[in-house]
């Protein structure tokens, strides 16, 4: 059985499922930019997509609380740190293009991609009333 959420967490789930669409459409982004010399913001949108993940990391705690005793959505949540783990391997490569370039498009891309599907797949239940 679900769990009800009252309305002030079904807005923050709603919220924070937007940003990871919001996040995964940034990657996408910078991934292009790599490519298309019309995608100038690159660096830019790399850089607020490292300030979203960050948020990420804060609300970590508060999904947990408003998921208490859900073991699937707990387990995803925590899967959220291979996220981080791949993220640091861009410290202090952002000025080598093609390192960066790796790094986004072989495994953070790919590893936020993965662990947003299984937020999706788990959260999207709790949102679909």
């Amino acid at each position: 059985m679900l769990k009800i959420l009252d309305e002030k967490q079904y807005e923050l789930v709603l919220r924070f499922v937007d940003m990871l669409d919001t996040i995964e459409e940034a990657l996408e982004y910078v991934e292009a930019s790599f490519t298309d010399l019309s995608k100038t913001e690159g660096d830019r949108v790399l850089s607020d997509v490292f300030m979203a993940l960050g948020q990420i990391t804060e609300c970590q705690f508060i999904l947990h609380e408003i998921f208490e005793g859900r073991e699937g959505i707990q387990t995803a949540i925590t899967q959220f740190d291979h996220v981080t783990d791949e993220a640091w391997k861009l410290d202090g490569q952002l000025e080598n293009t093609s390192v960066k370039q790796n790094i986004v498009k072989e495994n953070l891309s790919p590893a936020f991609s993965m662990w947003k599907a299984a937020m999706d797949n788990k959260l999207n239940r709790y949102l679909a009333n």
